[in-house]
């Protein structure tokens, strides 16, 4: 009687253990569909990365042919070029095309006239130059909110 336990809970064990493993789909298939699986999202996300430095490329080209058609329109009417100013080079606006707004001092900077757009006297007026009133901030350390438009 002993033994016939002893069997049939050997039985039930084997059984049981090989239940469990397929409910895991722990099998050689298993395996292979999720190996399918990470090379077919890695290869998309590969092709993503690859239209995205080409779309890059594109907009660096246009920026930089930009960037000569200003300089030749500064020569042709005999003013001085201007580039950005020190700051908008740095790592936090690297890239970056869009306005940049000041909340704090309600004062937006125009990369494409290279100057900023502020408050006064109830009117929004551009200069070239960065206003009094933020001189010697660390711009690095500002809130700052990227705009496609200005809201004006």
């Amino acid at each position: 009687m002993k033994k016939l336990l002893i069997c049939i809970a050997a039985l039930v064990f084997v059984l049981g253990s090989s239940v469990d493993a397929n409910a895991q789909k722990r099998g050689k298939g298993h395996r292979d569909k999720e190996r399918k699986e990470y090379v077919k999202f890695h290869k998309k996300r590969e092709k993503a990365y690859h239209n995205y430095a080409k779309h890059d490329h594109s907009y660096r080209k246009y920026y930089e042919a930009r960037d000569r058609a200003y300089k030749r329109y500064v020569k042709a009417k005999g003013l001085r070029y201007r580039d950005h100013d020190d700051w908008y080079y740095g790592r936090r606006f690297h890239r970056h095309t869009e306005y940049v707004y000041f909340p704090r001092y309600r004062t937006y900077y125009d990369p494409y006239r290279r100057g900023y757009v502020y408050l006064r006297n109830s009117a929004w007026v551009f200069a070239p130059t960065m206003p009094s009133f933020m001189v010697g901030l660390d711009i690095g350390a500002l809130n700052v909110q990227f705009m496609a438009n200005l809201p004006l």
